[in-house]
């Protein structure tokens, strides 16, 4: 029997003939850091591997950046491309790191107004982990109030009144804020710990800075908190500058930590509601004596110097989770015309942890 032409105008108003191909906001990774982050590198790839999708925002490479940002939608068009955010990073985004403009009004304009773009960007995405922490400071009172030893510690402007107030020998002098200034974008100057000893001269008032009592210790241990998992490293090292002016000097080694370190780790970690820190303590007869936790710190130097990568693949199950899990992981479409790109979710290869990692307790995580 043939079909009439009404028959064959009707398919124009057929739900089972309409197909829709209007570009949707993909849920994506985003990572704000700087150019140079090998760290977010290493993970960007894991999680394009397993086909979730990354977005990526360097402070250095803003002057070639379009960016928009929709709370009402909660996305944004990044690079071109309209994404929803389900975990976003902020890591070595740093407002010094952008180009000047050559007026200092408008730099000083542009860099507050990209840092607080930055800050909306997380403020759309279903999980921020921002590169924040307690002050130094209030590291030390947080670990106190938490049963953890800590080494007596000052802010002053005059480091030697430190012999008098401890009456050791010996002092560890450090940045209150960064190890880094940034005068000029992508030229960092280095302000390194030191250990001054009791009868070094005094330079009379300076900048703050933080004077700490030198503690006699058998070991230094890096742990990387991550989501509940845990990952130590013993460092060796000749002098407390050493990590970046003699590196070939330092012996970094994978250990399993140890148990009273697990727990104040966990315990801090919890205590500061952290996703990931870098955790740095010393042992001292067998009891660990807490520095300070770094939001941002650096991973992949000790995974290369030990041969291994067990804080990079913990990373990125952590946020292939947080994206899995995000909520409102689907939002309206974008206006017509624009781009985007289709990805096909795997588990992410090379995320398993590492048999040596610990386990903290499930119910200390974030």
């Amino acid at each position: 029997m043939a079909d009439g032409p009404q028959d064959f105008l009707s398919q124009l108003t057929s739900p089972d003939r309409t197909l829709d191909v209007r570009p949707r906001t993909e849920p994506a990774v985003v990572l704000l850091s700087r150019a140079c982050d090998a760290d977010l590198d290493a993970v960007q790839g894991l999680l394009v591997g397993a086909g979730i999708r990354t977005a990526r925002l360097n402070a250095d490479e803003v002057a070639d950046t379009g960016l928009t940002v929709d709370p009402q939608r909660r996305a944004a068009r990044l690079h071109g491309r309209w994404l929803t955010p389900t975990v976003t990073w902020i890591r070595h985004f740093s407002p010094t790191a952008i180009e000047g403009t050559g007026d200092p009004a408008r730099t000083a304009f542009l860099r507050e107004s990209w840092q607080a773009a930055a800050v909306s960007l997380a403020g759309v995405s279903g999980t921020s982990l921002l590169a924040s922490a307690p002050a130094p400071l209030a590291q030390l009172d947080f670990a106190r109030r938490h049963g953890v030893a800590v080494p007596r510690t000052l802010v002053t402007t005059e480091p030697h009144r430190a012999f008098t107030e401890f009456g050791c020998p010996r002092l560890v002098v450090k940045a209150a804020h960064r190890h880094f200034v940034e005068p000029e974008p992508g030229r960092l100057r280095g302000i390194f710990p030191v250990v001054v000893e009791q009868h070094t001269p005094s330079t009379g008032l300076g900048p703050p800075v933080i004077v700490q009592e030198y503690v006699e210790h058998e070991a230094e241990l890096r742990v990387y908190y991550v989501a509940g998992q845990l990952y130590a490293f013993r460092i060796d090292k000749g002098s407390a500058a050493a990590l970046w002016l003699a590196p070939d000097t330092v012996g970094v080694s994978p250990v399993p930590p140890p148990p009273s370190v697990a727990e104040a780790t966990t315990r801090l970690a919890t205590a500061m509601s952290l996703h990931y820190g870098a955790f740095d303590f010393l042992l001292r007869a067998g009891t660990p004596v807490f520095l300070e936790v770094n939001p941002d710190g650096d991973w992949r130097w000790a995974e290369r110097k030990s041969h291994t990568t067990p804080v990079t693949a913990a990373v990125s199950a952590m946020l292939a989770t947080l994206h899995r899990t995000a909520p409102d992981r689907q939002a309206p479409p974008p206006p017509p015309g624009t781009p985007t790109a289709n990805t096909h979710e795997t588990p992410p290869a090379g995320t398993t942890p590492s048999p040596g990692a610990t386990k903290a307790n499930p119910a200390a995580g974030p």
